[in-house]
């Protein structure tokens, strides 16, 4: 089952949300006078979910409350339970029967 809960107060925001993984690698291209390339990464890569929800009203209250005082969220999905906060919100599509589709960014935070 799906899910998407607001670790901060405890409240559940909707059981209409999907989750993918991505990742930002930072490195840095040398090429060499005889045309060879060199790549060198710098740190660990930064892992961020991209989650797509659907929420009613109050799940946009709570969604828009949650961002401004970065609280802690926890989305469960088939894939797994994966834990973070938000760093950037899209704006809400207005759908049919009071529902709004938003896309969020989450920055990975360990579980509590």
């Amino acid at each position: 089952m799906a899910l998407l809960k607001n670790e901060d107060t405890g409240t559940d925001i909707s059981i209409y949300v999907s989750l993918s993984t991505k990742q930002e690698v930072i490195r840095t291209l040398q090429q060499t006078l005889d045309g060879n390339t060199h790549i060198q990464r710098i740190g660990k890569p930064a892992v961020t979910y991209e989650v797509t929800v659907y929420v009613n009203d109050e799940g946009k209250a709570q969604l828009m409350s949650a961002e401004d005082t970065a609280a802690l969220l926890k989305v469960v999905v088939n894939s797994g339970t994966y834990y973070g906060r938000i760093t950037e919100m899209k704006n809400f599509e207005k759908l049919p029967a009071g529902y709004y589709k938003t896309v969020f960014t989450l920055a990975k935070e360990p579980p509590e």
